[in-house]
């Protein structure tokens, strides 16, 4: 499905839930050093005209036997699709955000796949330099477009 063959609350809804993913992911950068994988949903409210933005986050699996282990992003991405999926048809859209090292030129990045109910996906990248000292100023660049496959959807 492409994106300028959607009509209007399609792409609103798409844009609504992947501005807000990007704005938390910079925020919690900015304020923590670093995000864990999390998902924003846009919700329709009954009653209301506007539906709401929820964000939907896992806990870190631990490990018992080594409590200093590195956390497992990507069985959290998991964990987080499988709540999306359970509670998916209450959601106009989805939004999934991961912090991603982009293998070409070994760089830290901004990772949203946004999703909404008839299929249609699209996906940013956007990479970033942490501040050389502390109190310093990050470096965000330019979002870039790249393809996405629907995957909350398609469960549907």
């Amino acid at each position: 499905m492409k994106l300028e063959e959607l009509d209007e609350g399609v792409k609103d809804a798409l844009n609504k839930v992947l501005g807000t993913a990007l704005g938390v992911a910079r925020e919690q950068l900015e304020e923590q050093g670093v995000f864990l994988p999390f998902a924003i949903a846009l919700e329709p409210k009954e009653g209301e005209d506007e539906p709401e933005l929820r964000l939907i986050a896992v806990p870190p699996t631990d490990d018992p036997e080594d409590p200093e282990a590195h956390i497992d992003t990507e069985a959290m991405a998991s964990d987080l699709m499988q709540v999306l999926n359970q509670q998916g048809t209450h959601f106009l859209a989805i939004a999934i955000a991961s912090d991603v090292l982009l293998q070409e030129n070994d760089q830290d990045a901004i990772h949203i796949v946004a999703e909404h109910r008839v299929g249609a996906a699209l996906a940013i990248v956007q990479p970033y330099t942490m501040p050389a000292e502390p109190g310093g100023e990050w470096v965000f660049e330019d979002p870039a477009a790249e393809s996405a496959e629907a995957l909350w959807a398609n469960a549907l």
